[in-house]
């Protein structure tokens, strides 16, 4: 039987019912950049999908809704896009539906994506943010306000 390579990815994601689950995102390798960060939000945006694999901590495979993820923390740091990003970052604060908060700062690659508005206005439903230097990917569907500072 043939088998695609997968990398775990370690992350922590937070759903909508409150409930936070540490484990592994299973990626092949076309969702890994070229300087090894793990691209979760390209899987989450271009697979139409409505689930996806996830094996917690504790070793329990799940498929995981990805309408009902409201962020996802991962070990990636800001230091690929902070090399790369020649715009100045936003800060932002969003609210989610489930009342959760979640500060980040957003690094835009386009002048007319420098604005909390263009950035939540992207096509893509799962969007990059960075907080304390950590990658985060929120699902902005689940966003009822976001608070520009």
């Amino acid at each position: 039987m043939y088998e695609i390579p997968k990398i775990a990815t370690p992350v922590v994601i937070n759903l909508v019912n409150d409930e936070t689950i540490s484990g592994f995102i299973w990626l092949t390798e076309n969702f890994i950049s070229s300087t090894g960060e793990a691209r979760i939000e390209a899987l989450l945006n271009q697979d139409e999908d409505r689930f996806f694999s996830f094996q917690s901590d504790a070793g329990a495979f799940r498929l995981i809704n990805k309408q009902h993820v409201t962020f996802i923390e991962t070990e990636t740091d800001d230091t690929e896009i902070i090399s790369r990003s020649t715009i100045s970052p936003t800060t932002m604060v969003a609210h989610f539906v489930n009342e959760q908060t979640l500060f980040g700062m957003i690094y835009p690659s386009l002048p007319e994506e420098s604005r909390v508005s263009d950035f939540l206005n992207l096509k893509s439903d799962f969007l990059v943010v960075y907080r304390q230097q950590k990658k985060i990917i929120l699902n902005r569907n689940l966003i009822v306000y976001a608070n520009a500072n």
